[in-house]
C-alpha cells in the first residue's frame, strides 16, 4: 500500500530553482538559456514554491523511510501595486489534485504576505518562455514564447476564483517581403517617407537607443503588451537574447528627421528551435511594434514591415508567430491582411484576495 502526502518548500536561490523549472514549462531549457534565466530571476528576486510528494512504499523502500520527490513548481515574484506574479506553474503529470494543492499554496503565500492580487502565469524571462495558460485547440508545436499546457490548469484556476485578465491571440503569418515605397494610400497617392529614417542599430548603438525604445513602449503600447511587471532588467534581457540568437536586422527604430526623435521601433524574437537546411533561423515571434500616435497615419507600420521583411527573408526567415491582444482590433486586422491565421490563444489569470 502506498501513502501519499504533499508538502511545500520555498526556494530562493536561482541556481537551485532552475533545477526544477522544466516541470513547469514545455519549452526546453537549453544550456545557453541558463545565464539569462538566472540574471532575470536575480533581477526580480524570484522565489519558487515546490510541491513535494512524500512517498512511503513498502515495495521499494523500508517502511520507516520516506523519500521526498518534487512533483510541482511555480515561481513567484513581486509585480508592484500589491500584486504577486507567478509563472512556470506545472506538475509533472498534470494531476488535478496536485494542481489544486499548488494553487492553494500560491494563494496562501499571497494572503500571508499581504498581497491584494495574484496574476499569471508570466514565465520570466518572457522573451523565451512567454506567458499564459494555453487554450484548448491551440497549435501545440514547439515555438519561442509559446508555452503549452493541457486545459486542466485553467479549469482548476477558474473554478477556484481566478478570472481572465487578458487574452492573447497568436497569428501564424508568412514573411511577405514588399517595397513599402510602392504602397498607395486610399486616395491613390504614395506614402512619403522622406522625413523618416529606418535603421537597424548595431550591438553598441542599441544601448544608446534603449531608453527611447522603452519610453515608446510604456507610453503607447496597449495594455496586453504591458502585462508583465516592468523592471530595469527586463528590456536589457530582451536585447541580450536577440543579440545572442538573432541578427542585427531583428531590432529596428525609425527617427523623424526634422526633430531627430525616435517615433517608432520594434523587434522580433528569433525562434532558436527551428532552422532551415542551411542552418539559418527560419521563424520568429513578431513581438513588438510601436508607433508614436502623432505619426500613426504616416504609413510607418508598412515602412517597418516592408523594409524589415525584405531583410529577414533574405536571411532565411519564412514565417512567424504574431502576438495580438484580443482587444487590439487594429493589430488583428493587420495580421489577417498579412495572410495570418490565428492558431494559438493564451490566458493571463488574476485572483483578488478577499
Amino acid at each position: 500500500m502506498t501513502k501519499l502526502q504533499f508538502t511545500m518548500k520555498i526556494l530562493t536561490n536561482p541556481n537551485e530553482i532552475i533545477k526544477f523549472l522544466q516541470i513547469g514549462i514545455n519549452i526546453p531549457i537549453l544550456p545557453e538559456f541558463k545565464k539569462i534565466i538566472i540574471k532575470t530571476f536575480n533581477g526580480f528576486n524570484v522565489k519558487a514554491i515546490l510541491l513535494e510528494e512524500n512517498i512511503k512504499n513498502s515495495i521499494f523502500i523500508d517502511k520507516t523511510d520516506f523519500i521526498d520527490k518534487v512533483v510541482g513548481i511555480t515561481i513567484i515574484y513581486d509585480g508592484g501595486n500589491k500584486t504577486l506574479f507567478f509563472g512556470f506553474f506545472g506538475t509533472y503529470d498534470h494531476d488535478e489534485g496536485k494542481i489544486a494543492f499548488l494553487m492553494n499554496s500560491l494563494i496562501k503565500y499571497a494572503v500571508e504576505n499581504d498581497y491584494d492580487y495574484i496574476r499569471g502565469p508570466v514565465n520570466i524571462p518572457a522573451v523565451i518562455f512567454g506567458w499564459g495558460f494555453m487554450v484548448e485547440g491551440s497549435n501545440k508545436s514547439l515555438f519561442i514564447c509559446c508555452p503549452v499546457n493541457p486545459p486542466i490548469y485553467q479549469k482548476v484556476f477558474l473554478n477556484n476564483g481566478f478570472y481572465v485578465k487578458f487574452e492573447e491571440d497568436r497569428y501564424n503569418v508568412p514573411v511577405l517581403p514588399f517595397d513599402p515605397y510602392s504602397i498607395k494610400k486610399k486616395n491613390g497617392t504614395y506614402y512619403d517617407y522622406s522625413d523618416y529614417e529606418y535603421t537597424n542599430p548595431s550591438k553598441t548603438e542599441v544601448w544608446d537607443q534603449l531608453n527611447q525604445m522603452v519610453d515608446l513602449h510604456l507610453k503607447y503600447m496597449p495594455p496586453s503588451a504591458q502585462i508583465s511587471p516592468m523592471n530595469p532588467i527586463h528590456p536589457e534581457v530582451h536585447i541580450e537574447f536577440i543579440h545572442k540568437f538573432g541578427l542585427e536586422s531583428h531590432i529596428w527604430s525609425v527617427f523623424y528627421k526634422p526633430t531627430k526623435e525616435m517615433v517608432a521601433c520594434g523587434y522580433i524574437i528569433p525562434n532558436p528551435f527551428s532552422r532551415d537546411k542551411r542552418n539559418r533561423l527560419n521563424s520568429a515571434s513578431f513581438h513588438d511594434w510601436v508607433v508614436h500616435p502623432e505619426h500613426r497615419r504616416a504609413g510607418l507600420a508598412m515602412l517597418m514591415y516592408g523594409v524589415g521583411a525584405k531583410k529577414i527573408y533574405k536571411e532565411g526567415m519564412r514565417y512567424g508567430s504574431w502576438p495580438v491582444g484580443s482587444e487590439n482590433i487594429a493589430n488583428a486586422t493587420m495580421a489577417q491582411k498579412m495572410q495570418g491565421i490565428r492558431d494559438r490563444r493564451h490566458l493571463i489569470l488574476e485572483y483578488k484576495i478577499q
